[in-house]
């Protein structure tokens, strides 16, 4: 009689363990791929990198003034708060928001540092690095949602 009850209780706690089990495959922990993201995270860092070709060319002439590049500044911060708005709207993209106000951490580094004037090419390099450190995390981030997308 003891067996049976034994029995009992080890199906019906196995019937337990496959619902939980099945039903963990349907939880989510990052969003689905985002198309209008990863092209909106591309044409920032496109634009970010030709902001650093050109100036690491005109370091040391009058060329390389903050005020000549407000412009640019003003495009970024129009495109980095488009992205936010974009990634927070998004269930499930903490990863992704966190990144991105990284970046923007970063961007506003480089204005501060460029405000004051860019002294040594060397300054730009070392943020430039930083910029690409995060906009190679969310591409990868990106291509990894981007491969996991169902058709």
């Amino acid at each position: 009689m003891n067996s049976i009850i034994l029995n009992q209780r080890i199906s019906i706690l196995m019937s337990f363990l496959l619902v939980i089990l099945t039903s963990c495959t349907s939880i989510k922990l990052i969003s689905d791929y985002d198309e209008l993201t990863d092209k909106k995270i591309v044409a920032l860092q496109e634009k970010v990198t030709g902001f650093v070709v050109k100036i690491r060319d005109e370091i040391g002439t009058d060329k390389a003034k903050y005020v000549n590049y407000k412009p640019f500044y003003q495009e970024v911060k129009v495109d980095m708060e488009t992205l936010k708005i974009r990634t927070n709207a998004i269930d499930n993209n903490k990863i992704v928001q966190d990144q991105v106000a990284t970046l923007a951490k970063y961007i506003d580094n480089l204005e501060r540092v460029h405000k004051l004037g860019f002294t040594d090419v060397s300054e730009i390099d070392l943020i430039n690095s930083q910029c690409n450190t995060i906009f190679t995390a969310l591409t990868k981030l990106q291509l990894g949602l981007k491969r996991g997308e169902k058709k």
